[in-house]
């Protein structure tokens, strides 16, 4: 399973920045492509923007494949297309049938395309980066703090508008919203929303060593770009179906997309279903044999003890293939009942939460189950400041993940990483 943002730990890197790195990504190459901007925000029917969405992004399904593009959604719903030139009559084409879906909006009822309503705009990139880089920034400026992550109606920031967001409701996760969902995923290039978190040992004051990096997915962009009207979380049977989607696109992105720097000693959480899938068969092909020992599966506590057979051939798979085995998502008060050696797993996280402290003075044998687990086996995950580190160092444990050790780690050079024993 794909981390996301319903942990607090992985919004470090916000969406705004998605569109940034991929103009970095494509500097060298930048003359070959160009923009459209498409000002979504000055249309009038919000509940029109909304259910065409997935219209809007299936309308570009060509152009982002063969364009070898990528799409972004701005804080307040206008969307960028970034492709290759040689894609530009596959882009006015691409207009025409949006100009057909929100026909019936005011903004468009005297417009003979969307150039004409000032709602379409193409920027040649070779000589108009800098431009639409500025008007970037300007979106990302204007809707800042709370109305940052919410749709601006009809391009106002009025009182008026703020009320309507605030009372909006959202969806419930449907199985055809599930389905847009899927094919509008299978267009897009995952290479701009993955994102790394670091696991560090700490011992007292040192300096914090990278020991690997959690390589994850922000759902919170994914949700802004695709849905943000809908609870993804509402249908728990849906949501593990989309996190197992989104589990095999991470694997075929590593496989054919990687730049060379994840090669070792990084980690990826997973569904047990897709360790036992063909696609993580051809991502363990792709692995240097020598190199898997140094990368850890992590799987969910939940996801475990839904079908412990699966588990169980799952991770005796992936170690015989050579893979770290790491159990996810276990909080303090579950610790007594998790036995990682009868497992038979090589890790365990647990999440930090404030209430550590209470539990731990009240619960004297705390300490017995830190040591059943094995101190050098713990990651303390989700770790937001240096209270955290040291509790944790208190306790005998040396690993650590989370916000504050991002921070850390930003005041430092990057550190050797070091191999897992």
């Amino acid at each position: 399973m794909v981390i996301f943002s319903k942990n607090p730990d992985f919004q470090i890197i916000k969406k705004d920045t998605l569109i940034f790195d991929f103009l970095c990504k494509i500097e060298k190459e930048i003359d070959k492509y160009e923009a459209l901007y498409l000002s979504i925000s000055k249309l009038h029917n919000q509940t029109l923007r909304t259910a065409q969405r997935f219209s809007l992004i299936e309308s570009f399904e060509t152009v982002l494949k063969k364009g070898k593009g990528e799409l972004f959604t701005l804080p307040n719903e206008d969307v960028v297309v970034i492709y290759q030139a040689h894609c530009h009559e596959e882009t006015l084409a691409a207009l025409i049938k949006i100009h057909f879906l929100f026909r019936d909006d005011a903004v468009l009822q005297n417009s003979a395309d969307l150039f004409q309503a000032e709602i379409a705009e193409i920027f040649k990139l070779n000589n108009q980066l800098s431009t639409l880089k500025d008007k970037i920034s300007l979106i990302i400026n204007n809707t800042s703090g709370n109305e940052k992550n919410t749709p601006v109606l009809s391009g106002k920031n009025s009182p008026e508008t703020k009320k309507l967001i605030n009372q909006r409701k959202l969806r419930e996760l449907s199985p055809l919203i599930l389905s847009k969902m899927q094919k509008a995923l299978s267009t897009m290039d995952f290479s701009s929303l993955i994102r790394r978190q670091s696991v560090c040992a700490i011992i007292g004051k040192s300096a914090p060593q990278i020991i690997f990096d959690e390589v994850f997915v922000s759902m919170a962009g994914l949700k802004d770009m695709l849905m943000p009207d809908v609870d993804l979380f509402s249908n728990p049977w849906l949501f593990l179906y989309l996190t197992e989607i989104l589990d095999k696109r991470v694997l075929d992105n590593i496989n054919r997309h990687d730049d060379g720097s994840l090669l070792s000693n990084f980690s990826l959480n997973l569904n047990v279903s897709t360790v036992l899938s063909d696609e993580f068969l051809e991502f363990d092909e792709s692995i240097n044999p020598a190199q898997r020992a140094s990368i850890v599966l992590e799987l969910q506590l939940t996801d475990i003890f839904s079908d412990i057979k699966a588990f169980i051939l799952a991770k005796t798979f992936a170690q015989y293939r050579g893979y770290k085995i790491c159990i996810d998502g276990i909080n303090v008060e579950q610790l007594k009942y998790v036995d990682r050696e009868n497992l038979q797993c090589d890790l365990m996280k647990i999440i930090w939460h404030p209430s550590f402290m209470d539990i731990i003075r009240e619960d004297k044998h705390f300490t017995d189950y830190v040591n059943k687990a094995e101190r050098a086996k713990l990651i303390l995950c989700r770790v937001d400041d240096p209270q955290a580190v040291e509790l944790g160092n208190s306790l005998g444990i040396n690993l650590y993940q989370g916000r504050y050790i991002q921070r850390l780690l930003a005041a430092q050079p990057r550190k050797t990483i070091f191999t897992i024993k």
